[in-house]
């Protein structure tokens, strides 16, 4: 077994991990033999899902679920590679690993890649699992799901890995309410009372234009009120600057605004939150 190119990129909120095993030199007329994109896992893609989860579930991590949305992007990448003879995790004209995987309607925090090229399926497992930098993308807690695309050109396998923590895909008023039932179960766990809370298009218009200047925020508002400001992926984890209203016994309700709003540093998950608290 040949190993010609491997590295190791951070990029964004993905890490990129690139293997080629016996890599043939490009042809510019060359062309795939490329299935058209399916709704689900083809024979080669399931047997590499089903290789990687028993490495994880061996070594007591928890299995990866299959998600097809991550999968699409997966297999644009490999049809790509596959047609340009060539593996790399940013063809020519290709958006960035997750700008892709984002494209496809997925909603996640945070994303990795593997690419690779091989015979058999089982090569490319046994390669990947023996490179520390794929190992550990394989094997890493911090995902709960995985695409992945296998094209065959000319007898071998293009396949594109990518994982993802991948969140539900929360309409602004689920998030609110999410967030809103986390916070007061919070409180209850603290022993106050839950607060009366409130949608407010101040708090929506206001969650959707700043960017974390809570003096704009407070000079719209008036009476005996505080203002947090905060990006939030995941409705119940709440962020740490929330625990003194957690623990506040004087207050008596909340307003919230909620705006979804992705962007490459808060990554594809991302909500804007707002919340004005009243005493």
């Amino acid at each position: 077994m040949r190993v010609f190119h491997l590295c190791c990129i951070r990029f964004l909120c993905c890490l990129q991990v690139a293997l080629a095993l016996g890599l043939a030199a490009p042809s510019s007329n060359a062309q795939a033999n490329v299935a058209p994109l399916h709704s689900s896992p083809n024979e080669s893609e399931q047997k590499i899902f089903d290789l990687l989860n028993g490495e994880r579930q061996k070594a007591g991590l928890s299995k990866l679920e299959w998600d097809e949305q991550t999968a699409v992007a997966a297999r644009k990448h490999s049809i790509l590679m596959a047609a340009s003879a060539d593996i790399s995790h940013q063809l020519p004209g290709e958006a960035v690993v997750a700008d892709r995987i984002a494209n496809g309607g997925a909603r996640f925090t945070v994303c990795a890649e593997n690419v690779a090229l091989a015979d058999s399926t089982e090569e490319i497992h046994m390669a990947l699992m023996h490179s520390p930098g794929h190992r550990a993308n394989i094997m890493s807690p911090r995902y709960n799901a995985v695409g992945i695309g296998v094209v065959m050109r000319k007898g071998r396998l293009y396949v594109t890995q990518d994982f993802a923590f991948v969140t539900p895909a929360y309409s602004e008023a689920q998030f609110n309410q999410a967030f809103v039932d986390a916070f007061n179960r919070a409180r209850k766990a603290k022993g106050h009372r839950s607060l009366d809370a409130r949608q407010d298009n101040r708090m929506h218009a206001a969650a959707c234009t700043s960017d974390g200047n809570i003096q704009s925020v407070l000079a719209s508002l008036s009476g005996n009120v505080r203002v947090a400001l905060f990006t939030l992926s995941e409705p119940q984890k709440l962020p740490s600057q929330l625990m003194d209203y957690v623990e506040s016994s004087r207050l008596e309700r909340m307003n919230v605004g909620v705006c979804f709003r992705p962007d490459q540093q808060h990554g594809a998950a991302n909500f804007w939150v707002a919340v004005a608290f009243y005493e």
